[in-house]
């Protein structure tokens, strides 16, 4: 089943403001709903183009593949997700802040597009064609770079690994509401994020710190 709450903003035939403008892009959004809701596996280019309403022609012309059309999919959400973190990243913060409000606005991003995300991010590892979750490596590359620049300012001294995994349990945790159909919950997450991330570097009454700061941004509905 598709995500709760997500017909509505993700459908590629409603015509709002948010839909995609060409036939190409209509494709890519169908291709993301049927993955989310049968599987990259299980999914057909019978199903994307009865989905988008488009003619097999068409999706010829776009797309080489099923796996073709799937990467471009995982592409668009992870382009989004680097624009959108990189507009986050202000110089008038801290690197902590940056941090908090990059991390802030790649779970509003998902809680918006929830199958995309669930495409790059809950299946990317598992079943997508190869070069997927290269992709995927690629996005979260940019969090490992954030994390690594700010170690400058760390209270603490942890090993090159604590990047990795501390990034590796944001995953766990985005990927359990994605799979569960929960994605409007995941800017609810932030405060237990942010803490996981920044603990390895800071000690535990700062992290604390960031992660409470991380709540007043959640309950104010924004980062300003």
């Amino acid at each position: 089943m598709e995500p709760r709450g997500a017909e509505g903003s993700e459908h590629p035939l409603k015509g709002s403001a948010l839909a995609p403008p060409n036939e190409r892009e209509r494709l890519i959004a169908a291709m993301a709903m049927s993955c989310a809701e049968r599987g990259y596996a299980a999914t057909q280019v019978a199903d994307v183009i009865a989905a988008a309403r488009v003619t097999r022609e068409s999706f010829d012309q776009s797309f080489a593949s099923k796996s073709d059309c799937a990467l471009a999919a995982v592409g668009q959400i992870l382009a989004e997700i680097t624009r959108v973190v990189a507009s986050a990243t202000t110089p008038d913060r801290t690197d902590w802040e940056k941090l908090i409000g990059a991390v802030r606005a790649l779970l509003e991003l998902m809680a918006a597009r929830p199958s995309a995300a669930r495409l790059a991010c809950g299946e990317a590892r598992y079943e997508n064609p190869p070069g997927a979750y290269a992709l995927y490596e690629s996005g979260i590359r940019i969090l490992v770079a954030m994390l690594d620049r700010s170690r400058t300012y760390a209270t603490a001294s942890p090993p090159a690994s604590a990047t990795r995994g501390a990034i590796g349990g944001a995953e766990a945790l985005i990927r359990r509401e994605l799979l569960a159909g929960r994605a409007e919950r995941l800017p609810d997450l932030l405060p237990d994020i942010v803490y996981g991330l920044l603990v390895p570097y800071l000690d535990q009454q700062e992290a604390l710190r960031y992660a409470e700061l991380a709540r007043e941004k959640v309950d104010k509905g924004g980062m300003g």
